[in-house]
């Protein structure tokens, strides 16, 4: 029998988390998160379809119970989702929630091996608002060079879309690290700053919302992560 483990948040984060499995779910049904609590941090980390890994981390409340601890667990994106409930309105006369974590599941195995925590060295930085024209004109380009009604096979379509988002964007950041901050709403503040650093066998790029990882040799974005934008 799964352990009963949980995590008190305040509403704002709750709403901040809810947000980011929303995206994750609707662009992958099947999406998982992996969590890993350190302290009174909790962090999720996710694998969409770009052959990245998302992370997002969230403080946890001080009016902290004994029993909230959650060391590390994989579990369906969409579960932990549904436990959230609806966080349209903040509840009335209580600071926080008490939100009960999932059983947890297998997961990708994207997510077996995460980014390292130490050894980054951060080598540039910009604003969402100059990445985020590379996204359209990376689109548009696929788009032209693999038109709908042209009958191209999947193959060659998937080598076209590789080569696309396999292109540095920032530094040593691809393209695919910025569409998938992109997707996820990391990138909505224009003036947010965003920055890019590398890790032995690792790149990451940071924004206020959250970071994007991708590891070295990646390759395995789909055709979906492009056509169902």
């Amino acid at each position: 029998m799964a352990d009963q483990a949980a995590l008190h948040m305040r509403h704002a984060e709750v709403v901040f988390l809810a947000s980011y499995l929303n995206s994750l779910t609707e662009w992958d049904a099947r999406a998982s998160v992996r969590i890993v609590q350190r302290d009174r941090v909790v962090g999720f980390f996710g694998a969409p379809p770009t052959g990245c890994i998302t992370f997002v981390a969230v403080p946890l409340s001080s009016a902290g119970e004994p029993e909230e601890v959650v060391h590390g667990r994989t579990v369906s994106a969409g579960r932990m989702r549904d436990v959230l409930g609806d966080v349209s309105l903040p509840p009335r006369g209580f600071a926080g929630r008490l939100l009960r974590v999932p059983d947890p599941v297998t997961g990708p195995l994207e997510l077996l091996t995460l980014p390292p925590l130490s050894g980054w060295e951060r080598t540039g930085s910009t604003t969402a608002a100059e990445l985020n024209p590379m996204i359209d004109q990376a689109l548009a380009e696929f788009r032209r060079r693999v038109p709908q009604d042209a009958g191209i096979d999947a193959a060659a379509a998937q080598r076209v879309a590789e080569e696309i988002w396999s292109r540095p964007a920032l530094e040593d950041i691809q393209m695919r690290a910025v569409h998938t901050a992109h997707r996820l709403g990391f990138l909505t503040k224009e003036s947010a700053t965003v920055d890019a650093a590398t890790a032995p066998g690792w790149t990451r790029l940071a924004t206020p919302s959250g970071q994007v990882f991708t590891a070295e040799g990646t390759s395995n974005l789909t055709l979906g992560a492009v056509t169902g934008l």
